[in-house]
C-alpha cells in the first residue's frame, strides 16, 4: 500500500516553523521518499498565523493534500487552524505551555521547549524535540532519524549534532510512553524508500541556479516578495563567480541597468514581483526598440496594488504579454516545478540572445515557495548559445540593426575595436541613429516581426498527459499543473476519460497541438489561479476557440487535487 502521509507544522512568524519543516523534509529525502512542501505566511515579520505542509510519499508528488496526519502547532491558534483537516486518528502535538483543555484522545501536549532548555542547554533546539515527536507518534525507527541529524548538522559539529540528537530521543521516548491513541500511520517497519532524488529544491532557488548555470554575468533587483529569494541565492555566490549584482532604488532602475550591462555584453537578468513589472513596463519598451536581450523574472502574487504579497496567483499573464506601447516580440515561459524552472531559465537566456528580445518567467508565489526533492542536475551538457555576434575585427560599416532576411541583426558591443555601437530608444536607421523616415519606420517594425516565426519554431509544445482521445481535456499553464496532474490521475484511475493539456511555452502561442485537442475533444475546460481565466482568453485571441468551463482560484491559495476534484464533479465531469 502507498505511503502517503501530510505533516503541518503552524505558528507564529519567529518561531522556526521552517526549521522544523526542514528536518523533515530532509529526513524523508534521507530515507528515499518523496516530498512536496508548501509554506503558508502572512505579511509580518512576528506573529500571526503561519505553517508549513510537508507531504511524504514512496511515490512521486508534485501538489500539497487536503488531509493532515499529523499537526505540530506552536501555539494556540495553529492547533486549531488547521484541525478539521485532521485524518481519523490523526494527532495534533504542542507545547504543554500551551493553554488547551479541549483535549481529543488523539491530542497529546509535550514539553518541547522545557525538554530542549534541559537536556539540550538551549530553547531553539525545540525544532529538534518537536522532530522527535512526530517520529515516536509514527512509530519511526530512531536509528535512522539519528543518522539523519548526523547528517544534517554535520558541518556544526560535534557540539550541535549531540545535543540535538539527546533532546530528540529525550522526546521521543516520552511521547511513545505518554500517547494513548493510534496514528493513522506504523512506520516502525520502515527502512527506506524508493526515490533516489536527493536534491532539495524551492522554485526561486531552481530559479538562480538556472541562472548561474546559464552563466548570469549581471543581476539587479528593487527585492520584492515572492521573488527575493532567488535574487539573494545569486548575490551570495556574486563575488566568487565574478557577477556584477546591484540592489537599486527601484524597479525601473533595476531593468534599465540590466538593459545597460546586457547592450555592453553582459549576461543579464532582473527578478521581481507583478507590481515591480509594473515600474518597468518603460524599459520593457527599452530593451525592445534596442534589441537587448533580457531576462525578467516575475514571482506573481495577488493584486492589485501591494494586493496578498505573501500569497498565490497567475495574475499577470496578459498583461506581461502586451506590456508597453506599441507592438514587439517578447517571450513568456512558464515553469511547472522547480526542475523545469532550471531548465526554463537556461532557455530564456539562450533565447534572450537569439533572438535578441525581452524573456519573461512567470513563477508565483506557490512556485517560489514550494519545495520538492528531485533529480541532482547535470549541468555539464549545458551549452551557451549567445545568438548572431558580429565576426571580431575592425569593421567601420558596421551596423547594429543591419537589414537581414531572419531580421536578427549581427550583435557588437561597445569597445570592441574597430567598430561603432549605435542604440537608441526613438525609431532608428541601421546604424543605430534616429530617424522619422516613414519607409525606416516600415522597415524597422517589419524586422521586429520577422522574428516571431522562427520563436514559435524554438518554442516547446505543449505536453498532453493522458490517452489523445478523452473525452475531457483540461488546459492548464504554469504551476497549477502539479494539483491538475494529480487529479487527472485520480479521475482517470476511476474510469473517467480524461486528459490534460499543458503549456508551459505561453507566449507566442503554439497553436498546432492545441487546435487537435480541441476538435477532437467532447469539452475542454480551462483551470487557472485567476479570476478571468487569462490563459483561455490568450487562447480565445490567437485561435478563435472557446473552452466550454472555467475553473477558477482567486483566494491567493493553492490548489490540491482534491480540490480540482470538487471543481470538476461541479461542473458535470464524472
Amino acid at each position: 500500500m502507498t505511503m502517503d502521509i501530510t505533516f503541518n507544522v503552524g505558528g507564529a512568524a519567529g518561531q522556526g516553523i521552517d526549521k522544523i519543516g526542514d528536518l523533515l523534509t530532509q529526513i524523508f529525502v534521507k530515507a528515499g521518499f518523496y516530498t512536496f512542501t508548501i509554506k503558508d505566511f502572512e505579511s509580518r515579520i512576528r506573529g500571526g498565523y503561519n505553517f508549513t505542509q510537508i507531504r511524504v510519499s514512496d511515490i512521486p508528488v508534485y501538489a500539497s493534500n487536503d488531509e493532515i496526519d499529523v499537526i505540530v502547532a506552536l501555539t494556540r491558534a495553529a492547533i486549531v487552524g488547521k484541525r478539521d483537516q485532521l485524518v481519523e486518528n490523526g494527532v495534533i502535538i504542542f507545547d504543554d505551555s500551551i493553554d488547551f483543555t479541549e483535549l481529543e484522545q488523539c491530542h497529546l501536549p509535550l514539553p518541547l521547549e522545557k525538554t530542549a532548555k534541559e537536556v539540550g542547554g538551549d530553547t531553539r533546539m525545540t525544532n529538534s524535540a518537536a522532530l522527535g515527536a512526530v517520529l515516536s507518534v509514527l512509530k519511526y525507527p530512531f536509528e535512522m532519524a539519528s543518522e539523519a541529524l548526523e547528517a544534517i548538522f554535520q558541518k556544526k559539529g560535534e557540539k550541535v549534532i549531540q545535543p540535538n540528537i539527546k533532546v530528540a530521543r529525550a522526546i521521543y521516548d516520552i511521547a511513545r510512553d505518554h500517547f494513548q491513541g493510534e496514528c493513522s500511520h506504523d512506520l516502525s517497519t520502515l527502512r527506506g524508500g524508493p526515490s533516489e532524488d536527493k536534491l532539495v529544491l524551492s522554485g526561486n532557488r531552481a530559479i538562480a541556479f538556472g541562472a548561474l548555470a546559464a552563466n548570469v554575468k549581471w543581476i539587479s533587483s528593487y527585492p520584492m516578495s515572492p521573488s527575493t529569494s532567488a535574487f539573494q541565492d545569486i548575490v551570495s555566490v556574486a563575488h566568487t563567480l565574478r557577477i556584477g549584482a546591484f540592489q537599486t532604488e527601484d524597479e525601473l532602475a533595476s531593468l534599465t541597468m540590466a538593459i545597460g550591462a546586457s547592450f555592453a555584453g553582459a549576461r543579464s537578468m532582473v527578478t521581481t514581483s507583478g507590481g515591480g513589472f509594473s515600474l518597468m513596463v518603460e524599459g520593457l519598451g527599452l530593451a525592445a526598440m534596442t534589441e537587448t536581450p533580457v531576462v525578467i523574472y516575475n514571482a506573481q502574487r495577488p493584486g492589485p496594488a501591494t494586493g496578498l504579497p505573501t500569497r498565490t496567483e497567475q495574475s499577470d499573464l496578459l498583461f506581461m504579454a502586451h506590456a508597453s506601447q506599441g507592438e514587439f516580440p517578447r517571450i513568456l515561459l512558464a515553469p511547472k516545478d522547480p526542475l523545469e524552472g532550471f531548465n526554463i531559465t537556461v532557455r530564456a537566456f539562450d533565447l534572450a540572445e537569439k533572438f535578441q528580445v525581452p524573456v519573461m518567467i512567470l513563477g508565483d508565489q506557490y512556485f517560489a515557495d514550494s519545495v520538492m526533492n528531485i533529480p541532482r542536475i547535470d549541468v555539464t551538457g549545458i551549452k551557451i548559445d549567445r545568438g548572431k555576434l558580429a565576426p571580431r575585427g575592425s569593421d567601420r560599416e558596421y551596423k547594429r540593426f543591419q537589414l537581414t532576411e531572419d531580421g536578427i541583426s549581427p550583435r557588437a558591443f561597445p569597445g570592441d575595436v574597430g567598430k561603432i555601437v549605435v542604440a537608441a530608444g526613438n525609431t532608428h536607421r541601421e546604424d543605430g541613429h534616429i530617424s522619422e523616415d516613414p519607409n525606416v519606420r516600415n522597415e524597422m517594425v517589419e524586422k521586429f516581426m520577422k522574428k516571431t516565426p522562427q520563436i514559435l519554431d524554438a518554442l516547446n509544445p505543449p505536453t498532453l498527459e493522458g490517452p489523445p482521445d478523452a473525452e475531457t481535456t483540461l488546459l492548464t499553464w504554469g504551476t497549477v499543473w502539479g494539483p491538475v496532474f494529480e487529479a487527472v490521475n485520480i479521475l482517470a484511475a476511476d474510469g473517467v476519460s480524461i486528459n490534460q493539456l499543458h503549456f508551459s511555452d505561453v507566449f507566442p502561442l503554439k497553436t498546432e497541438r492545441l487546435m487537435a485537442i480541441f476538435a477532437q475533444a467532447k469539452r475542454v475546460i480551462s483551470i487557472e489561479q485567476n479570476a478571468t481565466s487569462q490563459f483561455a482568453r490568450l487562447v480565445r485571441m490567437e485561435t478563435g476557440l472557446n473552452v466550454d468551463k472555467m475553473i477558477n482560484k482567486y483566494d491567493g491559495r493553492p490548489m490540491t487535487a482534491g480540490w480540482v476534484i470538487t471543481r470538476l464533479k461541479e461542473v458535470g465531469v464524472q
